[in-house]
């Protein structure tokens, strides 16, 4: 998604999409919704930018990541910084599917 794109996307659409995830998929838990919203919108492509961006403590970021790639599948683990922990994610193709389903 580009940049113009990116500053496109309101807050009220960014919710939407993540209330469209969380009922269309409902072992993904609000957090985990918007961390794909997010990816999908071209928001944040790592734990540390959604933590900031988002407000929220970095380990919950990175616990649900575990979550999302670990357990549901919907996340691949593209890098990791040994230091600061930040985590690069993509969209596996498993989310791709869900993504497209989900109500818009």
């Amino acid at each position: 998604m580009s940049e113009s794109q990116q500053d496109d996307i309101t807050e009220e659409t960014f919710l939407e999409a993540v209330a469209a995830l969380s009922s269309e998929q409902p072992a993904l838990s609000p957090l985990g919704a918007a961390i794909l919203a997010a990816l999908h919108f071209g928001i944040a492509k790592d734990s540390r930018t959604f933590s900031r961006k988002f407000d929220i403590a970095h380990a919950l970021a990175l616990r649900e990541v575990t979550a999302l790639s670990d357990d549901l599948g919907f996340l691949n683990i593209i890098g990791k910084n040994s230091r600061t922990q930040r985590t690069e994610f993509s969209l596996t193709d498993k989310a791709l599917e869900l993504l497209s389903r989900a109500p818009k």
